[in-house]
């Protein structure tokens, strides 16, 4: 199990989302706070982000399965 966990971790790109996710959500937290109804936007983005970040996990690990299989021979 902490071999997914790494290679999820260890998946380009999933850092760099994570950190505009991050900010996003905090940026959404201000905007919140300061009562200018503008946290929507910010808090699609985020979502948006989260989202791709599951289907770029889900892709990388179905690439890796599929390199770890021998090749099928049609003979």
């Amino acid at each position: 199990m902490k071999q997914f966990i790494d290679s999820i971790v260890r998946t380009p790109g999933v850092l760099f989302m994570s950190m505009l996710a991050t900010g996003f959500t905090v940026n959404a937290g201000v905007q919140f706070i300061n009562g200018t109804n503008l946290e929507g936007p910010n808090l699609l983005a985020a979502g948006c982000l989260l989202i791709g970040q599951a289907a770029l996990v889900i892709v990388q690990q179905l690439r890796k399965v599929g390199e770890n299989r021998p090749a099928l021979s049609l003979q």
